[in-house]
């Protein structure tokens, strides 16, 4: 089925900008030899399981941030330093990943915050961070739980796999690694798509996309965003309930992939950043991220 016209108009207009991911995915991956019990956050609830139907793939907690103290954790994660104003813009608007939008709140329970900040005329930051030589995985269940920004004012939150090793070289596959957008909150309405990136960021770029339904994904304080991934099916799920599912094992990565929690200014996004207020409305907030084997 070809998809919807939101959706291609979507990855026309971010296809130039997924080549500067491929510089930050092309370092080496760790060795994987069964991760260290650091990577399980103490604050993480005893036996807690995914919402929903993933919960039947969980084992056992294997790395979790409920963002409890004052600053980063960078045994887990790397605050970015990056340009990525994509190529494609004709609007004038340049913006980049800074570590100093990144902040950890301990009040509440915690909470990473990644802010949206306004640099100089037509400049702006969001932020990244990501598990890069830190922690990657292969098949389990991801789930994480944040606030997005109540308005859609040309910027979004996003949660994504990205694969260790970089996006493959087997044209017309994602079994040797893919990008996985969980959520890219990107819709004024309560919308956002679900999208699989495979064969590089370049001339072979491919993609799958779906928009999905999201209840109360702007008037809600806080959304769970997961990602169940076994060898044979991949299903994506909206505060537990499954949104998507590919069984296609043309789409189903069999390499490590690594998390990435980022606050993006994407051309795609709708609504203009000149709306945005640029305070804490503007702010995503992660309340935690858990993956589970």
């Amino acid at each position: 089925m070809a998809p919807h016209p939101s959706v291609l108009r979507r990855l026309v207009a971010t296809g130039a900008a997924l080549a500067a991911c491929a510089v930050i995915a092309a370092a080496p991956a760790p060795a994987g030899a069964g991760e260290p019990a650091s990577l399980v956050d103490p604050a993480t609830p005893a036996g807690v399981q995914p919402l929903g139907a993933g919960a039947r793939a969980a084992r056992a907690l294997v790395f979790s941030d409920e963002f409890t103290g004052s600053t980063l954790d960078t045994a887990k994660w790397t605050a970015r330093d990056q340009e990525r104003t994509e190529a494609s813009r004709t609007d004038g608007i340049r913006w980049w990943y800074k570590p100093g939008n990144v902040r950890v709140i301990p009040a509440n329970g915690g909470n990473l915050a990644v802010d949206l900040t306004r640099l100089a005329a037509g400049q702006y930051a969001g932020g990244r961070v990501d598990s890069q030589g830190k922690f990657d995985y292969t098949h389990g269940t991801i789930e994480a739980r944040l606030h997005t920004p109540y308005a859609t004012d040309g910027h979004l939150a996003a949660v994504w796999l990205q694969a260790s090793g970089g996006h493959g070289t087997v044209p017309g596959t994602a079994e040797d690694g893919a990008e996985y957008d969980i959520v890219e909150t990107a819709d004024q309405a309560d919308t956002y798509p679900v999208t699989v990136h495979y064969d590089g960021y370049g001339a072979d770029h491919k993609s799958s996309s779906a928009t999905v339904a999201a209840p109360g994904l702007h008037s809600t304080w806080y959304h769970t965003y997961g990602m169940s991934w076994t060898p044979t099916r991949i299903q994506f799920t909206y505060d537990g309930a499954v949104v998507r599912t590919i069984t296609d094992p043309r789409l189903i990565s069999r390499v490590r992939e690594f998390p990435i929690l980022s606050h993006e200014c994407l051309r795609f996004a709708d609504g203009s950043l000149a709306d945005a207020p640029l305070d804490s409305d503007s702010t995503v907030y992660v309340d935690y991220v858990r993956v589970w084997q």
